[in-house]
């Protein structure tokens, strides 16, 4: 099958006699999809440079994308050949205690797909379980279906905030990337008082302003704590949204952090980097992570976008066919331009 491979860290080509997967002669209720569109995510570009745990060259990777149901296995009964789908990128054990109580996205032994041990949709064809399955209504483009993965990482952060979104919450996201941009989108619908959308790359912004936020800010140029006070009465915000994770970005992240507020810790951030504790401590922030999302968070953000209730499409800032792999893993990796999303094609 074609694929974008990488061969090792700062090595990425297309192929066109990558193994194809079949699906499992054990299990009988997975499901084959041949891949229309896939984005290249952060995760793909640390696999790039050397640095992602288990997403290991060389290797097949990707696991923002949508599809066709090309094949499906005899116990499958939620969809059929000829579907147009996405798929969860995760599935549990099913028998720990975290599968047992619904949440899967915590089991310990949780696969991930584009992983060295499962081929991703960087390739033509991939292979999931049935469960992970959701279907597209016909108004959804593969484009958005390929959108659906990296904003459901922020409905679930949106849908599990300690406190609820009001019409009074006053809210930053520190970061405009997909995941910063994914977080405005499913909070925007929720009408909070006012949402901040914070980067140093204008391009960003812009991205985030055309997307309907009002009050952007470019913390490379302006004084981040000052006008989060400007906007914020002198109290900073209810909650933080942490869509980028370096030392700077959490230490600001505290500070502009109302007192009693919540720091919402979104980013994939290294250990070793500093946490200003004393901060947090004497504003008595609530500092509460997410991994990844579950289920109901792909179905939530699926019906948005055929509703019209979310507008997506503005994310995508560059696209290529596969066979230009080489040329796209360079653009997410090293950004030669400003880039938000790179999307790739099948088709």
């Amino acid at each position: 099958m074609r694929a974008g491979f990488m061969e090792k860290p700062g090595l990425a080509y297309f192929i066109d006699d990558a193994p194809e997967p079949q699906l499992p002669a054990d299990a009988d209720n997975w499901v084959k999809i041949r891949v229309k569109a896939c984005g290249i995510c952060g995760s793909e570009v640390h696999a790039y440079h050397g640095v992602h745990p288990f997403r290991i060259a060389p290797l097949v990777s990707g696991h923002e994308f949508s599809g066709v149901v090309a094949e499906v296995g005899p116990a499958v009964t939620a969809c059929k050949v000829g579907d147009r789908v996405t798929a969860e990128p995760q599935y549990g054990c099913g028998t720990c205690y975290y599968c047992r109580t619904g949440r899967d996205n915590l089991c310990s032994t949780k696969k991930v797909l584009g992983a060295s041990y499962w081929s991703g949709p960087l390739g033509e064809y991939v292979v999931v379980p049935e469960k992970t399955v959701v279907k597209l209504a016909d108004n959804v483009s593969f484009e958005q279906g390929a959108l659906i993965e990296p904003i459901a990482n922020a409905m679930y952060a949106v849908r599990k905030t300690p406190r609820p979104i009001t019409e009074d919450t006053t809210i930053c996201i520190l970061g405009a990337g997909p995941i910063g941009l994914g977080d405005y989108l499913c909070i925007k619908p929720l009408h909070p008082k006012l949402v901040a959308l914070v980067d140093i790359v204008d391009f960003n912004l812009e991205v985030g302003k055309r997307l309907g936020c009002e009050h952007v800010i470019n913390n490379a140029t302006e004084n981040l704590y000052e006008r989060a006070m400007e906007l914020t009465d002198g109290l900073g915000f209810d909650m933080v949204f942490l869509a980028f994770g370096d030392a700077p970005s959490v230490q600001q992240a505290a500070e502009i952090t109302k007192r009693g507020g919540i720091l919402q810790l979104h980013a994939a951030i290294p250990d070793g980097v500093g946490f200003p504790y004393t901060v947090a401590l004497l504003h008595e922030v609530c500092m509460q992570p997410y991994q990844m999302y579950q289920n109901e968070d792909f179905v939530a953000v699926a019906d948005a976008i055929a509703s019209g209730r979310m507008q997506v499409d503005g994310l995508i800032t560059h696209r290529y066919p596969i066979e230009q792999f080489a040329d796209a893993m360079k653009m997410a990796a090293d950004r030669p331009e400003p880039a938000v999303k790179v999307m790739m094609h099948f088709d």
